[in-house]
Order: structure tokens, then sequence, then C-alpha cells
């Protein structure tokens, strides 16, 4: 029997880390603001008892997965290029200086 996902906003108490609620959901893992530790990521299914159960909403995605997906979407259809270092002999050149003091 699987374990119920747990939504944003759920209530939880760790065995090793105490009280803390659930702040994002991803695929494998729960980020969990606890009172003690602050923001850490505990497995789906770890050991922890449940205080409060918030309805995990049917499509999660962490902002995170979102993002990547941007970023290789845009970098696949983009025209843009990658950004390269500038070439060598440019590098001890020195700008002039318009006012002096």
């Amino acid at each position: 029997m699987s374990k119920q996902i747990l939504g944003i906003g759920s209530r939880i108490n760790h065995e090793e880390l105490g009280f803390g609620v659930v702040t994002n959901v991803d695929a494998s893992q729960y980020w969990v603001t606890f009172q003690k530790d602050g923001v850490e990521t505990i497995p789906l299914d770890d050991n922890f008892e449940v205080i409060e159960a918030i309805e995990d909403e049917l499509d999660t995605v962490s902002f995170y997965e979102v993002e990547r997906s941007l970023r290789s979407i845009l970098k696949q259809y983009s025209d843009v290029s990658e950004i390269v270092p500038i070439a060598v002999s440019y590098t001890h050149l020195t700008l002039p200086t318009i006012c002096s003091v």
C-alpha cells in the first residue's frame, strides 16, 4: 500500500528533525520548513507522523522543474547564441579615461 502524497501546507512531525510544514513537493521528495532546522528535503517515503494532511493537487510540479524545462526549451529553440569568452588578444587593452582628476 502506498502512502498518501501530502500537499503544500501539510504539518508533520519528523523523527529526527521535529515539527515542520511541507512547502514544496516533487516526484521524489518533500521540501519541509522545520521549526528548528529550517528548510530540509526529505524523501516521500521517509518516516514521519502526519499531524495535518492537506490534499495534494493532482498536477504537482516544483518551480525548479518548470524553470529547468523552460531553460531547455528556450536553449533548443532560441536563436540567441552562447556566451563566448573574449579573445586573448583583447584582454590586455585599457580603455581611455574620459576625464581625469
